[in-house]
């Protein structure tokens, strides 16, 4: 029995000493859990959290400059207010060399300021609803190429249009149009079948050529009989109506295509079957009917917040908040830099007295910056900007 006992207190001697020297003197023997490399999507959420609110609403907002060089206000917008990006205008446009150096400037000076690179965008659509054109390939108008031509023809154009947008430095086209039969030939048909099968094929060539393009101008503004540019008008229509109708193009593209390679433009009429709020301010047209009903999950940006449609009913410290209130993550604000100041100051000021939450200026800031990501730095910058998160995690 005496043997017995000692080989046990042996064995058990051996059992505790194995145990202490591979657990590092008695630690747990644990393994540490692995640290997940960072998707693109945490890796925003990380970089939103690292920002101060000024830049956080500063990507929110896009904007027009003053003249074919970046003056003293252009750059006072990059280096104070942060802004998310530039809209060139023929007032900005001379000639290819021209325009590639201001873009390759814009993004040069913006680096020395933000995190991430600048949208720079710009409305191409062909047509009369285009810029340089004694520079630039133009497409024909989209009612041409639908009465011409087959959707084949729509991708063709769109995928020659960003190509050549892009190597003069832009990386967003405010394109195509889905209103069903608006004026000037900017529409690809008069019913939402043809509308949406040629922009189905216009978006298939933006994405090809890798270009951030924009489906305008939601919920539709082919029941209006004025230029929102000028005045407010009201259509209507029932919600069933749009929903059957001016409402077709735009869930065609959001539920068939990746939300993450385009933005939605939302106008600033009145659609009364909806609410009595411009759509561009309204929560029941972003957040309900786009959001909610469509499923989009992408980026919203408004139309010009300086057309008369909104101006006539806000001021610009009120527009920007409301706006942002109602579902819209990026605010554009095309001609006057006093205004871009005013609706930047308002949602900041929002924010301080809590009219508007943080954390819808943080889900606005990751919907951006994620989207920037993805299509504004290429596969190394994405690598080298995932593997230092990943670094900085473990």
């Amino acid at each position: 029995m005496k043997k017995i006992l000692a080989v046990g207190r042996g064995l058990a001697l051996i059992v505790f000493l194995t145990a202490f020297l591979f657990t590092g003197c008695g630690q747990s023997a644990e393994p540490k859990p692995e640290v997940k490399a960072p998707t693109l999507h945490e890796a925003a959420v990380k970089m939103v959290d690292s920002m101060s609110l000024e830049e956080k609403v500063g990507q929110m907002l896009l904007i027009g400059i003053d003249g074919q060089e970046i003056d003293a206000e252009a750059l006072s917008m990059l280096r104070d207010y942060h802004i998310g990006g530039v809209i060139l205008f023929d007032r900005n446009m001379n000639n290819k060399y021209q325009v590639t150096g201001l873009n390759a400037n814009l993004q040069r000076l913006n680096q020395e300021y933000n995190k991430l690179p600048l949208y720079l965008g710009v409305d191409q659509e062909g047509g009369m609803v285009a810029r340089m054109k004694d520079e630039l390939t133009v497409a024909p108008a989209a009612a041409q190429i639908a009465a011409q031509g087959t959707p084949e023809e729509a991708r063709r154009w769109a995928y020659q249009t960003a190509s050549e947008l892009k190597t003069i430095g832009f990386n967003v086209n405010f394109a195509p149009v889905l209103d069903i039969d608006i004026p000037y030939s900017r529409s690809y048909g008069q019913d939402a079948a043809t509308v949406s099968k040629f922009t189905e094929a216009a978006c298939r060539g933006y994405e090809q050529a890798g270009m951030i393009y924009s489906l305008k101008h939601f919920p539709g503004m082919g029941k209006s009989e004025v230029d929102p540019h000028t005045e407010q008008y009201r259509i209507t229509a029932s919600k069933e109506v749009l929903l059957r109708e001016d409402a077709v193009p735009f869930k065609n593209i959001s539920q068939n295509f990746n939300n993450q390679d385009f933005m939605v433009m939302v106008g600033h009429l009145i659609y009364t079957g909806l609410d009595t709020l411009p759509a561009s301010v309204s929560p029941r047209v972003i957040n309900d009917f786009l959001r909610g009903e469509l499923g989009f999950r992408g980026i919203v940006i408004t139309d010009d917040m300086e057309m008369g449609a909104l101006t006539s009913m806000y001021g610009f410290r009120e527009m920007g908040v409301a706006a942002v209130q109602a579902g819209a993550d990026i605010l554009l604000v095309c001609h006057n830099y006093e205004h871009q100041r005013q609706v930047y100051q308002g949602v900041l000021e929002a924010v301080k007295t809590n009219k508007l939450s943080a954390a819808t200026i943080d889900a606005a800031a990751v919907r951006i910056v994620e989207n920037k990501m993805r299509k504004l730095l290429d596969a190394g910058k994405q690598q080298e900007l995932l593997q230092a998160l990943h670094k900085e995690a473990q």
